[in-house]
């Protein structure tokens, strides 16, 4: 499950003190901020620049594991670490984008497996060009040396998480040479979140949930925000909101920004859920510890949060990250200039940003 945050601090909910910290500040919620900004930039990119329609941001695991092999859906469910069903329904869309067909295949010429289109395939070869590009801008945020680092680091914990090794070729080869295993990871860090906080007393977890409360911040969270920062339909954020709500973790109040709209606010069922979610952090950066190596885990810890808090990533929810202001200080926003630069910046990612500020530039000094 990712990593959300507690109701304000006055409110009965509150998760006070260290938890609230340590559930804010954390490897893997970094990790998943990391791989969520990934993945809206290839999305971005893949849909409005290339032309891939249809695409949806749970799409990228399961190309990853069908790159170059077909596989039936009860492997690939087993890969991704879903249920059948789930796994159907997500096959379901990708075939109906034309990504994904169903042929047959093995001893048993009756079963079914998944594969790549040739459709399918272009866009994967476009993602792994991007994930590329998208690399460079990220390695520009933190230095060559740390990025670097950074990377053969998410190689290990793909393998130490027992991510099967599955692909083979160059394509496969470029991306687990890069942070292209990036959302692999996120997706197995999620999961076994939601594993080690289901026996401590919350047995109705799912996956969708992540959804939502990741994005409950310290002033609650609302449905058509949370569904912007997702890139999903409102309707989805909306129903697992409120099956948030029937479970007893969120409830509704009156946004004071907007008397029509309600803000969703964690119960104090909700904030036991995010205090014993910090146990399973801490339980889950004890493995990544074992995995690396101690000296190797500072060096994740401390570049994942520049990275994240460079990135200006969960700005809405928490407000900016106090590593990136260390190492690279700056002055206070005088006005809504910098609000808006670093808006942008998100939103367009390191190397548009650039673009945008040249095209500016040169608007600003041609001769009238």
């Amino acid at each position: 499950m990712r990593s959300g945050v507690a109701t304000p601090a006055s409110g009965p909910a509150a998760v006070r003190g260290a938890a609230a910290e340590r559930y804010r500040v954390n490897t893997p919620r970094h990790l998943i901020g990391i791989s969520r900004d990934l993945q809206t930039r290839l999305l971005r990119r893949l849909g409005d620049e290339d032309g891939h329609a249809g695409l949806r941001p749970s799409f990228g695991p399961l190309f990853a594991v069908l790159w170059e092999e077909g596989l039936s859906l009860a492997a690939v469910a087993d890969r991704l670490g879903t249920s059948r069903q789930a796994c159907s329904q997500l096959a379901n869309l990708a075939e109906s984008a034309g990504y994904v067909a169903r042929r047959a295949g093995g001893a048993d010429r009756r079963s079914k497996l998944l594969v790549l289109t040739r459709r399918g395939r272009a866009l994967a070869a476009d993602a792994v060009r991007v994930i590329l590009a998208t690399q460079d801008d990220y390695r520009s945020l933190v230095g060559d040396a740390a990025f670097a680092r950074f990377a053969r680091s998410l190689g290990a914990l793909y393998e130490g998480l027992g991510i099967p090794t599955h692909a083979s070729g160059e394509l496969a080869a470029r991306a687990r040479g890069s942070i292209g295993v990036l959302p692999l990871v996120a997706t197995r860090i999620e999961q076994e979140l939601m594993r080690a906080t289901i026996p401590r007393g919350h047995p109705a977890l799912r996956m969708s949930f992540g959804q939502v409360l990741p994005f409950i911040g310290p002033r609650g969270g609302r449905v058509n925000e949370i569904a912007r920062l997702q890139r999903v339909s409102r309707q989805a954020i909306s129903t697992t909101s409120r099956e948030l709500e029937s479970l007893g973790y969120l409830r509704r109040e009156p946004d004071p920004r907007d008397g029509r709209c309600a803000l969703l606010q964690l119960t104090a069922r909700g904030a036991r859920l995010i205090a014993d979610s910090v146990a399973s952090v801490d339980a889950l950066e004890t493995r990544f510890a074992a995995t690396l190596g101690a000296a190797r885990m500072r060096e994740l810890q401390r570049t994942a949060r520049l990275l994240y808090d460079r990135l200006h990533l969960e700005e809405e929810i928490f407000g900016g990250g106090e590593v990136a202001r260390a190492a690279a200080p700056r002055p206070a926003p005088a006005d809504g200039i910098e609000r808006l630069a670093r808006a942008l910046r998100r939103r367009l990612g390191t190397g548009d940003a650039a673009r945008l500020a040249a095209l500016l530039d040169s608007t600003t000094r041609a001769p009238r």
